[in-house]
């Protein structure tokens, strides 16, 4: 688990986590709330290190076997849980209490990690609000939602809401070009996804690469008004009309809409 995006990208948050070690200010229960892609996960790994690191001047200090362990996401004093076939159970809570309950190896510092706590069915909302309840000492929870509103009202009302920013473009483009991905391309899907691991997941699919030329194509023939737009199309019609894939059309219109509003020239001819 690396942070560098999370401590670039989310300076509120990072200032925040930072200032409630430093004046003795934390809570059990933390609720991130944010947009796909703001790193929240990362923030959630970042806020444990601090909690299980053993150099009391420099936390994290990256260094001890603890801040190892959180980095190396094996630490046994996190639990991490996410959602199975899009829901979150009443099992996955039991579980995690019952780990709760045994005596811990090392610090007494425990902590849970919930992914998309939205997801939680009413009997696991439920069960989670009466663990919640009785969070007391060294025990700790991090809940990560897209959804605020989806999650249950009790829920929110015993944790205190972090809320995380929208990545600036800037910083996913520059983001994947430190992963390898080419300059052009960085900048043209981080106008369309705010998110690099998005990006990465369109990138590996590899669809996502022939849709951009398309347009790129036809951003040089509106410019240049040397080729028919018209005729760009049909010879790409494998491409944009006999993919049956919904996403790829969206894309595609996504691009387009870029490009009317002069964004994507902008990032092609790099004014």
């Amino acid at each position: 688990m690396k942070y560098d995006l999370f401590l670039n990208s989310q300076p509120k948050v990072l200032k925040l986590i930072d200032n409630s070690f430093k004046k003795n200010r934390l809570v059990h229960t933390y609720l991130f709330e944010g947009p796909r892609g703001t790193s929240k996960l990362e923030a959630a790994y970042y806020l444990a290190q601090k909690l299980l690191c053993t150099d009391p001047k420099n936390r994290p200090c990256m260094k001890c076997e603890d801040c190892k362990k959180v980095m190396d996401e094996v630490h046994p004093s996190i639990f991490y849980i996410e959602p199975i076939n899009n829901i979150i159970t009443k099992e996955q809570v039991e579980k995690l209490e019952r780990e709760f309950s045994l005596t811990p190896l090392g610090s007494g510092v425990r902590i849970y990690i919930i992914k998309d706590i939205d997801k939680a069915n009413a009997s696991a909302a439920n069960s989670l609000l009466k663990f919640l309840e009785e969070l007391d000492g060294d025990k700790y929870g991090i809940l990560l939602t897209e959804n605020l509103q989806a999650v249950l009202p009790t829920i929110r009302s015993r944790a205190v809401i972090v809320f995380f920013d929208q990545l600036p473009a800037k910083i996913v483009a520059e983001e994947l070009i430190s992963k390898g991905v080419e300059e052009e391309t960085s900048y043209i899907l981080s106008t369309l996804t705010n998110s690099v691991s998005d990006s990465l997941n369109l990138i590996n699919e590899g669809v996502i690469l022939d849709l951009i030329e398309v347009v790129k194509e036809l951003s040089l023939a509106l410019t240049l008004k040397e080729d028919s737009p018209v005729m760009i199309l049909f010879k790409n019609e494998d491409l944009l009309i006999k993919n049956k894939d919904k996403k790829y059309h969206n894309l595609f219109l996504d691009l387009l809409i870029t490009l009317t509003n002069d964004k994507l020239y902008y990032v092609l001819n790099q004014i």
